[in-house]
C-alpha cells in the first residue's frame, strides 16, 4: 500500500512539471487592434492616413518575443513606434515582399516581470491611389528559436481599412492589375528578404534524397525500398537552384509554392503544408516557385509510339495491291486477240480454189466418131 501511494505521488509531481514546462514554454499572449478613423468614415485614397494601435500582452514572463504586422499591397508605412521603447532602442526591421505586402518586425521582446507585461505598438499608414476598397492588417506573436516560431498567436480580430476613391480620379489613373505573366525561363523568384519559415520547413535532401515520388506510391513503401543510383544524382544543394530542383520533385507541393534558402549555411528548407507566418532572418531568402522542375519523361512515350505504327500500316498495304492489280490486265489479253484472226482466214480461202478446177475438166464428152484402137505388145494402133 504505501508503494501505491509513492509511485502516485510521483506521477501527479510528474504531470505538475509536465504543466509547468509548457506554461514557461508558451506563455500566455494576447493582441488586440485599434484603427482610427473607423471603417465606417475610412480615408480617401492618395492622401489619407490611417493610424493603427496594437497592443500585446503577456500573462508570463518571456524572452525572444518577436511581433509583426503584415500590410497588405495598396497600405505604406509612413512611421512606427512601441511604447515602452526597448533598452537599447531599437527600430523595427521592414521587408517588402514581391508581392507588395509590407511586414515590419519587433525583435527581441522580452517581459521580465513575474505577471509578464505590456507592450503597444502604433503606426501611421497611407492608402495608395489605387488601393482597393477594403484593405485587410493582420499581426502576429511569437517565441522565435533556432529551428523556426512557436506560440504563434494571431490578432484576435483583424483590423480592417476602408478606402474611398474619387470616381474621376480613380477611372484617369488606375489600370485594371494584369494578370501574372509566367516566364519558363525564371522558374522561381525571390519572394522576400531576410525571412524564413516559422513552421513547416523541412531540411533538405532528405533522409532517402530521392528527387521523385512515382503516382501512386506512398512514403513508407519508398522509404522501405532499396535506391538506386539514377535516385540520388543530386547529392548535394550547394545553391538556390538546386534548393529548386530538389523541392520541385520532392516537396509535392503545387505550385506556387516556396522554399528557403540560408546565405550563410547554405541550407535548403522546403516548404511542405504551411509555412507561414514567415520570420524575421537577415541570414536567410524565401523564393517563390512558379514553374515546377520536372524529370524528363523517358519510360512511357517510348512504349507507346512502337506498338501502333508497327502492326497496322504494315498488314493494310501489303495484302490489297498484290491479289487485284495481277489478276485483272493478265486475263483479258491473252484470250480475246488471239481466236479472232486465227479461224476466220483460213477456212474460206483453201475451199474455194481446190473444188472448181478438178470437176470441170472431168465432164467433157468425147465426139461419137472416135476411132477405137488395139494395144498389141509395145505398139498401139488407132484407126
Amino acid at each position: 500500500m504505501p508503494h501505491f501511494f509513492g509511485s502516485l505521488l510521483v506521477a501527479l509531481l510528474g504531470f505538475a512539471s509536465i504543466f509547468t514546462a509548457a506554461s514557461q514554454a508558451c506563455p500566455g499572449l494576447f493582441l488586440k487592434a485599434k484603427v482610427r478613423p473607423s471603417a465606417e468614415r475610412g480615408i480617401l485614397a492618395g492622401k489619407g492616413h490611417a493610424k493603427i494601435a496594437v497592443t500585446l500582452t503577456s500573462k508570463d514572463p518571456v524572452e525572444n518575443l518577436e511581433f509583426q504586422l503584415n500590410l497588405p499591397h495598396g497600405l505604406s508605412v509612413e512611421r512606427t513606434a512601441m511604447r515602452p521603447s526597448s533598452k537599447p532602442f531599437t527600430s523595427p526591421e521592414i521587408v517588402k515582399n514581391a508581392d507588395g505586402t509590407t511586414v515590419i518586425y519587433w525583435i527581441n521582446i522580452a517581459f521580465t516581470k513575474r505577471k509578464g507585461g505590456r507592450r503597444r505598438f502604433r503606426f501611421k499608414v497611407k492608402a495608395d491611389d489605387c488601393a482597393p476598397a477594403t484593405l485587410e492588417v493582420n499581426a502576429f506573436a511569437y517565441a522565435v528559436n533556432t529551428t523556426g516560431a512557436s506560440c504563434t498567436t494571431p490578432l484576435a480580430n483583424s483590423a480592417n481599412i476602408n478606402v474611398r476613391h474619387s470616381k474621376s480620379t480613380k477611372s484617369a489613373t488606375c489600370a485594371p492589375t494584369p494578370a501574372p505573366t509566367i516566364n519558363p525561363a525564371q522558374p522561381f523568384v525571390l519572394f522576400g528578404k531576410g525571412q524564413r519559415f516559422s513552421q513547416g520547413g523541412r531540411l533538405a535532401p532528405f533522409q532517402d534524397r530521392r528527387l521523385s515520388l512515382p503516382s501512386g506510391s506512398k512514403m513508407p513503401d519508398l522509404l522501405a525500398a532499396p535506391s538506386h543510383p539514377q535516385d540520388r544524382h543530386l547529392q548535394s544543394i550547394t545553391t538556390p537552384d538546386a534548393c529548386y530542383e530538389y523541392c520541385s520533385l520532392n516537396s509535392g507541393e503545387e505550385t506556387p509554392f516556396f522554399f528557403s534558402w540560408n546565405t550563410v549555411t547554405s541550407q535548403c528548407f522546403c516548404c511542405v503544408g504551411v509555412c507561414a507566418p514567415f520570420i524575421f532572418d537577415p541570414e536567410s531568402y524565401i523564393y517563390e516557385v512558379i514553374v515546377a522542375k520536372t524529370l524528363a519523361p523517358t519510360m512511357e512515350p517510348t512504349a507507346a509510339p512502337t506498338m501502333a505504327p508497327t502492326m497496322q500500316p504494315t498488314a493494310a498495304p501489303t495484302m490489297a495491291p498484290t491479289m487485284q492489280p495481277t489478276a485483272a490486265p493478265t486475263l483479258a489479253p491473252t484470250k480475246q486477240p488471239t481466236a479472232a484472226p486465227t479461224m476466220t482466214p483460213t477456212t474460206q480461202p483453201t475451199i474455194a480454189p481446190t473444188i472448181a478446177p478438178t470437176s470441170l475438166p472431168t465432164s467433157v464428152d468425147f465426139p461419137d466418131n472416135l476411132v477405137t484402137s488395139f494395144v498389141e505388145g509395145d505398139f498401139a494402133y488407132f484407126g
